[in-house]
């Protein structure tokens, strides 16, 4: 009786799902409960995979979706942290103070050195110290020239340098024109990968001595970090009647940086920011001024297209030449729930394999490239693996439904039609 069935259905028919034999159909109008659930979805896995190429082509497909949208994101994060490193890499500092003109950290406009006893003299202020950022050109004995950003420290507290090796670095960085270099930059000044401690060269005609190696956050602006005493970075740097680029404020135990910025913007007129407020400004500014919000929403929204398309469209030609195998489950009595929970158990499926390849490649990606300078601090985010299977279980889900609407009106019938 079994194999009779399943001779007919194969002789008549020749659809591959329907090679699934009589006893897996027939079993299905059996079996009840949870033994039913998991027969129906056997049998639902059976019809995917027996079509192998549109079963891959369902993986691969989410797969590279998957990919290319959370390495899109993940790198567009990552870059949206740079503009904001200059300011989460001094640690110390509560609240920075500027000229009011300053939009985010790489526009540090000079400021009177009155300003800073002006900010030491408001009321609720633990400490002030000056910090001295530009852009400098650094060249060395060899005649190579390369931009370097500046830094100048205060003197005696060196608040600004970065924690790492921080006692070390504040010692070395004491001596007439020394300087600390970012390990990453190195690359930038010196090509050939020497040893740059003690290595001598010259920032606008004075002489200067590396002393040390640090290791500072990426920035926007990509230069390699130099640190000196705020002394001698004013003194090598043009002649100007202000230098002092920023004030660095910690507030008084109990007092909020908040207040404390208010109270210095209505004392003093100028700009005060706390410090998640102005690493803030440089991110917004990189989103407002430049078309890398624009470039990378492109290639995030390809992403979402592709997963669309290949996920829609191949799971209509799925079910289109399945037909009949729906119709023979309609037609021993499977119900119209129940043929809805087959497709959505194989877009799932599939969903699910595919999201595991895209999100094991981005952080193959990453991790490879966590030795390169240029992708330091690209990281893919929890957030970004729950938005990617957020928009992908929404992709398939609603793929499913759309394409399993011709199943649910179709005639049973058809199973028995010539």
């Amino acid at each position: 009786m079994d194999c009779g069935v399943q001779s007919g259905l194969k002789s008549r028919y020749r659809t591959p799902v329907l090679t699934l034999g009589a006893s897996s159909i027939l079993g299905v109008k059996g079996a009840k409960g949870r033994e039913g659930e998991s027969l129906m979805l056997g049998v639902a896995l059976k019809m995917l995979m027996g079509d192998r190429v549109k079963y891959l082509g369902l993986v691969l497909g989410i797969g590279f979706a998957t990919l290319l949208m959370t390495q899109q994101v993940s790198i567009f994060i990552g870059l949206l942290t740079w503009g904001a490193n200059a300011v989460r890499d001094v640690r110390e500092a509560e609240i920075w103070v500027m000229d009011p003109r300053v939009r985010q950290p790489d526009e540090g406009l000079a400021l009177n050195d009155q300003a800073l006893y002006r900010v030491r003299g408001v009321e609720g202020v633990a400490w002030a110290a000056p910090y001295f950022r530009s852009t400098a050109t650094l060249k060395t004995v060899e005649g190579q020239i390369a931009a370097v950003t500046l830094i100048g420290v205060d003197n005696q507290s060196m608040i600004g340098l970065p924690p790492e090796n921080r006692d070390e670095a504040a010692q070395a960085i004491r001596g007439r024109n020394a300087v600390i270099l970012d390990r990453d930059g190195l690359r930038l000044i010196w090509s050939d990968g020497r040893d740059p401690i003690g290595q001598v060269a010259e920032i606008n005609d004075n002489r200067i001595v590396v002393a040390g190696l640090t290791n500072a956050l990426p920035t926007f602006a990509g230069l390699p970090v130099a640190y000196m005493k705020y002394t001698d970075a004013i003194a090598i740097t043009p002649p100007e009647r202000n230098k002092l680029s920023f004030v660095l404020v910690r507030a008084t135990e109990g007092l909020s940086p908040g207040a404390l910025a208010a109270r210095i913007e209505r004392e003093t007129g100028l700009k005060a920011m706390t410090r998640e407020a102005f690493a803030w400004a440089g991110v917004n500014y990189i989103i407002e001024n430049t078309g890398i919000p624009i470039s990378f929403g492109v290639a995030i929204a390809l992403g979402v297209i592709v997963a669309v398309v290949i996920t829609a469209l191949t799971l209509a030609m799925f079910i289109a030449e399945n037909l009949k195998t729906f119709g023979a489950l309609k037609a021993i009595g499977v119900t119209n729930r129940q043929i809805m929970g087959m497709v959505l158990a194989q877009a799932w499926f599939v969903g699910l394999i595919g999201f595991g390849l895209g999100i094991g490649g981005t952080a193959a990606f990453l991790s490879q490239s966590a030795n390169n300078p240029s992708l330091e601090g690209f990281d893919m985010h929890w957030q970004v693996i729950a938005g990617a299977a957020a928009v992908i279980f929404l992709i398939v889900t609603l793929s499913a439904l759309v394409s399993v609407r011709r199943v649910l009106r179709m005639d049973p019938a058809i199973v028995f039609r010539g």
